[in-house]
């Protein structure tokens, strides 16, 4: 599917699907936004702007050099955008500046365009610039919001499970499986938030735009250095979550163990006597003694309240 997007005297106009005719024919064209676009519209487009959208392999990669990469002609970028429809994933985009052209190629649907468009048609047709840098830069804006509530997101969800261990001591294992939920949906947000700021870095050492979106520029690095930070204070505040739930793991396992080590020594005195009285020798004074069982029963009574007497003096129990 293609969506095309025109100014004209300061209107904006959205042409879902046009045909190829139709597309030559558009005049004021600012963004093309190719969505699960089949091979003939990629070719397409390809071959009648001069550009080349990025392979699937070439999507996968991480360097620097491969997210970014500038031309005489064009400036073109690959970003990781956050889809959280039920679980957080990253989703590729390519954008391709060319003049005053923006085209991005994507596959499947992604609210973060729809709201995109809302705010390109919400803003007044004096104050509507028709350059494609607008649009990649309320793209990034929007992106950028939508990842603040992500983090916020993680934020309530790191709070709730503070306080249920905190407040039950709760070790369950769907709570620590909440934690490393969370740990990774951190991760994710921190990395596509720093590959923003890399893209905006190297957008605002372009002197054209630099001239065009100076400010605006400045503004975005801002929101996202204050996200970087957000995203680093969660991930500090869930690894001392973690740290914690294992902390209270490992008394508890203690707890058990000591347990566990007090009725032993508490039973070694009386297995010892026991031990001794079971020895098969012909002369034992106490088997011809009509109190021997008795005092056998009796000493092994005696013996392990010593222990735990002692034990509770030295407040181990």
């Amino acid at each position: 599917m293609i969506r095309t997007y025109t100014i004209i005297q300061g209107k904006i106009n959205q042409f879902k699907n046009p045909s190829f005719e139709e597309i030559g024919a558009l005049d004021n064209v600012v963004w093309i936004d190719l969505q699960s676009a089949t091979k003939e519209e990629k070719q397409f487009v390809e071959r009648n702007y001069g550009i080349e959208f990025f392979t699937f392999q070439e999507l996968q990669e991480i360097e620097s050099s491969s997210r970014f990469f500038e031309t005489d002609e064009t400036i073109e970028m690959n970003l990781g955008f956050v889809s959280s429809d039920k679980e957080l994933a990253v989703q590729n985009v390519t954008f391709i500046l060319k003049d005053n052209l923006l085209f991005s190629y994507r596959q499947g649907d992604m609210k973060i365009f729809a709201e995109t468009v809302r705010r390109l048609k919400s803003v007044s047709a004096s104050e509507r610039k028709e350059h494609g840098l607008n649009v990649f830069l309320t793209v990034l804006e929007t992106r950028i919001d939508a990842d603040a509530d992500l983090i916020e997101g993680v934020n309530r969800g790191l709070n709730a499970i503070s306080k249920e261990l905190m407040a039950k001591r709760s070790l369950s294992e769907d709570l620590l499986l909440g934690i490393a939920q969370l740990q990774e949906n951190v991760m994710l947000l921190h990395e596509t938030i720093t590959e923003k700021q890399r893209v905006v870095s190297s957008l605002i050492r372009i002197p054209e735009f630099n001239k065009i979106e100076n400010e605006r520029l400045k503004i975005i690095l801002k929101d996202i250095a204050s996200l970087l930070q957000h995203s680093q204070f969660s991930a500090e505040r869930l690894e001392y979550l973690q740290n914690t739930f294992l902390g209270l793991v490992n008394i508890e396992q203690n707890q058990v163990i000591k347990i566990f080590t007090v009725v032993t020594v508490v039973f070694m005195p009386p297995t010892l006597i026991a031990s001794i009285y079971g020895m098969n020798f012909s002369f034992m004074p106490e088997l011809a003694w009509m109190g021997g069982y008795p005092f056998a029963v009796g000493l092994m009574i005696v013996s392990s309240m010593l222990f735990l007497w002692y034990f509770k003096r030295k407040k181990w129990l």
